[in-house]
Protein backbone atom coordinates (compact mmCIF):
# COMPACT_ATOMS: atom_id res chain seq x y z
CA UNK A 1 0.00 0.00 0.00
CA UNK A 2 0.82 3.44 -1.05
CA UNK A 3 0.43 6.39 1.32
CA UNK A 4 0.91 10.25 0.82
CA UNK A 5 1.87 12.02 3.66
CA UNK A 6 3.32 16.16 4.43
CA UNK A 7 6.29 16.32 5.89
CA UNK A 8 7.32 19.83 7.68
CA UNK A 9 10.76 21.67 7.34
CA UNK A 10 10.26 21.20 11.35
CA UNK A 11 10.10 17.84 10.92
CA UNK A 12 12.60 17.55 8.67
CA UNK A 13 15.22 19.29 11.09
CA UNK A 14 14.15 16.97 13.85
CA UNK A 15 15.50 14.19 12.02
CA UNK A 16 18.68 16.02 11.27
CA UNK A 17 17.76 16.38 7.74
CA UNK A 18 18.85 13.41 7.03
CA UNK A 19 17.13 10.18 5.54
CA UNK A 20 14.59 10.91 2.84
CA UNK A 21 15.97 9.93 -0.38
CA UNK A 22 13.94 7.99 -2.88
CA UNK A 23 14.86 4.18 -2.27
CA UNK A 24 15.32 4.31 1.36
CA UNK A 25 13.24 2.84 4.23
CA UNK A 26 11.61 5.69 6.66
CA UNK A 27 9.60 5.57 9.99
CA UNK A 28 6.68 8.34 10.44
CA UNK A 29 3.89 8.21 12.65
CA UNK A 30 1.13 9.29 10.55
CA UNK A 31 -0.90 12.00 12.25
CA UNK A 32 -4.30 13.25 10.39
CA UNK A 33 -3.89 15.99 13.00
CA UNK A 34 -6.71 18.00 15.14
CA UNK A 35 -10.12 16.56 13.46
CA UNK A 36 -13.58 18.24 14.26
CA UNK A 37 -16.54 15.63 14.85
CA UNK A 38 -18.96 14.72 12.83
CA UNK A 39 -19.11 14.78 9.09
CA UNK A 40 -18.43 18.47 7.20
CA UNK A 41 -17.71 19.26 3.49
CA UNK A 42 -14.02 19.21 3.15
CA UNK A 43 -10.99 17.83 5.24
CA UNK A 44 -10.21 16.89 8.67
CA UNK A 45 -13.37 14.93 10.05
CA UNK A 46 -13.93 11.87 12.03
CA UNK A 47 -17.36 10.01 12.79
CA UNK A 48 -18.00 6.89 15.01
CA UNK A 49 -19.29 4.69 13.23
CA UNK A 50 -21.43 0.89 14.65
CA UNK A 51 -18.89 -1.35 12.79
CA UNK A 52 -16.28 -1.12 9.86
CA UNK A 53 -13.31 -2.48 7.90
CA UNK A 54 -9.84 -1.77 8.39
CA UNK A 55 -9.06 0.44 5.46
CA UNK A 56 -7.18 3.57 4.57
CA UNK A 57 -7.63 4.85 0.61
CA UNK A 58 -6.37 7.84 -0.86
CA UNK A 59 -8.29 10.42 -1.96
CA UNK A 60 -6.20 12.91 -3.23
CA UNK A 61 -2.10 13.34 -2.98
CA UNK A 62 -2.13 13.56 0.60
CA UNK A 63 -5.38 13.62 1.34
CA UNK A 64 -7.18 10.01 2.57
CA UNK A 65 -10.34 8.42 3.70
CA UNK A 66 -10.35 5.92 6.46
CA UNK A 67 -12.11 3.45 8.98
CA UNK A 68 -10.43 1.68 11.56
CA UNK A 69 -11.14 0.22 15.46
CA UNK A 70 -9.38 2.79 18.43
CA UNK A 71 -6.53 1.13 19.88
CA UNK A 72 -5.24 3.52 22.18
CA UNK A 73 -6.65 6.50 24.11
CA UNK A 74 -5.38 9.53 25.80
CA UNK A 75 -7.66 12.26 27.29
CA UNK A 76 -6.73 15.89 29.24
CA UNK A 77 -8.62 18.69 30.18
CA UNK A 78 -7.91 21.69 28.41
CA UNK A 79 -9.81 25.03 29.25
CA UNK A 80 -13.29 22.89 30.24
CA UNK A 81 -12.87 20.78 26.97
CA UNK A 82 -11.90 17.47 27.27
CA UNK A 83 -8.89 16.91 24.39
CA UNK A 84 -8.16 13.18 23.41
CA UNK A 85 -5.36 11.67 21.23
CA UNK A 86 -6.19 8.54 19.97
CA UNK A 87 -4.84 5.38 17.83
CA UNK A 88 -6.56 3.76 14.79
CA UNK A 89 -5.96 0.84 13.45
CA UNK A 90 -6.97 1.31 9.74
CA UNK A 91 -4.67 -1.17 8.07
CA UNK A 92 -1.67 0.73 9.49
CA UNK A 93 -1.31 3.15 12.92
CA UNK A 94 -3.25 6.53 12.15
CA UNK A 95 -2.96 8.83 15.04
CA UNK A 96 -5.70 11.76 15.43
CA UNK A 97 -6.43 14.10 18.15
CA UNK A 98 -10.38 15.37 18.56
CA UNK A 99 -11.70 18.20 20.96
CA UNK A 100 -14.54 16.39 22.74
CA UNK A 101 -17.57 18.75 23.65
CA UNK A 102 -19.28 16.32 25.77
CA UNK A 103 -18.18 13.06 27.15
CA UNK A 104 -20.26 10.91 24.79
CA UNK A 105 -17.96 12.04 22.13
CA UNK A 106 -15.04 10.74 23.92
CA UNK A 107 -13.21 8.16 21.62
CA UNK A 108 -13.03 4.70 23.64
CA UNK A 109 -10.92 1.29 23.21
CA UNK A 110 -12.70 -0.95 20.71
CA UNK A 111 -14.41 1.85 18.76
CA UNK A 112 -14.88 2.49 14.89
CA UNK A 113 -14.52 5.59 13.11
CA UNK A 114 -14.64 6.66 9.37
CA UNK A 115 -13.08 10.21 8.74
CA UNK A 116 -11.12 11.71 6.26
CA UNK A 117 -8.01 13.91 6.66
CA UNK A 118 -4.74 14.93 5.05
CA UNK A 119 -2.01 13.19 6.28
CA UNK A 120 1.62 14.35 7.83
CA UNK A 121 4.48 12.12 8.68
CA UNK A 122 5.92 12.68 12.17
CA UNK A 123 9.48 11.75 12.02
CA UNK A 124 10.25 12.86 15.58
CA UNK A 125 8.46 12.90 18.90
CA UNK A 126 7.27 16.34 20.51
CA UNK A 127 6.77 16.84 23.92
CA UNK A 128 3.67 17.08 23.92
CA UNK A 129 3.25 13.70 21.46
CA UNK A 130 1.23 11.22 24.09
CA UNK A 131 0.42 8.12 21.65
CA UNK A 132 3.14 6.76 19.08
CA UNK A 133 3.44 4.37 17.16
CA UNK A 134 5.64 4.61 13.56
CA UNK A 135 4.78 2.76 9.99
CA UNK A 136 7.97 2.01 8.26
CA UNK A 137 8.53 1.78 4.79
CA UNK A 138 10.10 2.49 1.37
CA UNK A 139 9.77 5.80 0.34
CA UNK A 140 9.10 5.69 -3.73
CA UNK A 141 8.16 9.49 -3.83
CA UNK A 142 9.20 12.71 -3.33
CA UNK A 143 7.64 16.14 -4.29
CA UNK A 144 8.55 19.84 -3.49
CA UNK A 145 5.39 22.44 -4.27
CA UNK A 146 7.01 25.60 -4.91
CA UNK A 147 5.14 28.40 -2.21
CA UNK A 148 8.33 31.02 -2.65
CA UNK A 149 6.54 33.82 -4.38
CA UNK A 150 9.50 35.44 -6.05
CA UNK A 151 10.51 31.79 -7.22
CA UNK A 152 9.56 31.56 -10.93
CA UNK A 153 8.22 28.36 -10.52
CA UNK A 154 6.14 29.66 -7.96
CA UNK A 155 2.80 27.10 -7.92
CA UNK A 156 5.14 23.91 -9.82
CA UNK A 157 5.79 20.47 -8.69
CA UNK A 158 8.76 18.99 -8.79
CA UNK A 159 9.69 15.49 -8.43
CA UNK A 160 13.09 15.28 -6.21
CA UNK A 161 15.19 11.86 -6.12
CA UNK A 162 15.78 12.93 -1.96
CA UNK A 163 15.57 16.38 0.28
CA UNK A 164 19.09 18.44 0.51
CA UNK A 165 20.18 18.65 3.46
CA UNK A 166 18.80 22.16 4.17
CA UNK A 167 15.75 24.24 4.86
CA UNK A 168 12.96 23.71 2.28
CA UNK A 169 10.79 26.56 3.58
CA UNK A 170 8.01 27.78 2.57
CA UNK A 171 7.62 25.10 0.34
CA UNK A 172 5.70 22.07 0.78
CA UNK A 173 7.04 18.59 0.48
CA UNK A 174 5.06 15.35 -0.04
CA UNK A 175 6.97 12.04 0.57
CA UNK A 176 4.94 8.74 -0.97
CA UNK A 177 5.74 5.63 0.99
CA UNK A 178 5.31 1.91 0.14
CA UNK A 179 4.05 0.50 3.11
CA UNK A 180 4.01 -3.46 2.95
CA UNK A 181 0.67 -4.82 4.13
CA UNK A 182 0.66 -6.17 7.92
Amino acid sequence: MRLTFTLSDQQFAANDRAGVMVGLPLAAQLDAGPLVSGRIDGDGWIEAVNFGRASIRPVSLDRHVFCGRVGEVETWSDGGDTVCQAMLDCGVSLRFDLLAATPGEVPRVGDWYLGQASLRGLLAMNPSDLLWQTVTGAIVDIQRLSLDLLAPGFGTMHWLSGLPRQSFAPDQVFVTVEIGNR
